[in-house]
């Protein structure tokens, strides 16, 4: 899109809320290669886990803001007035308004591939950060439940020196 279009802002091509999903799934395979150490009583094991857990909450705010970003765009795409220009298509919310945002598309033959296809590409960011946030919702619940829903039920039944606790 940002090739596309000189106009639009960085908010409107969401291609910076794939790269936290990138470092969330590189730490996920280093944490992954750490030998667990029972307890957590390894500081990087517990810093690892920790940033795991940062990064997939701040990925999931990031995607539900794209979704919400891709929304509000889709509506105002399904309003475009387009005109072409030499090579140039250029849209508008309104042709009658003279200080109107235009939105122009460089090297477009046929104005009706803007207002076709981007749409689509909306709704396609939409789904694909739908699914990021899902994954970044499923990674910081996996993380929350490792540490925080660990009860323990008392002591086993045998020897008294050997103090075994049950997970319930």
């Amino acid at each position: 899109m940002l090739a596309i279009s000189s106009s639009l802002l960085a908010r409107e091509t969401p291609h910076w809320a794939g790269i936290i999903m990138c470092v969330v799934s590189l730490l996920g395979f280093v944490l992954f290669c750490i030998t667990r150490v029972p307890d957590e009583r390894a500081l990087l094991q517990f810093v690892i886990k920790l940033l795991y857990f940062f990064l997939c909450t701040m990925g999931l705010v990031m995607s539900v803001v794209v979704i919400a970003f891709q929304c509000y765009h889709y509506t105002l795409t399904n309003s475009f007035s387009c005109r072409e220009m030499r090579e140039d298509c250029i849209c508008t919310l309104d042709p009658e308004d003279p200080i109107a945002r235009m939105f122009v598309f460089s090297a477009v033959s046929d104005c009706s591939a803007i207002t076709s296809t981007l749409p689509m590409y909306y709704l396609l960011q939409v789904l694909l950060n739908l699914a990021q946030a899902i994954v970044c919702l499923l990674g910081a619940f996996l993380i929350w439940k490792h540490r925080y829903q660990v009860f323990f039920a008392g002591l086993q039944t045998g020897s008294p020196a050997a103090q075994h606790w049950q997970k319930a």
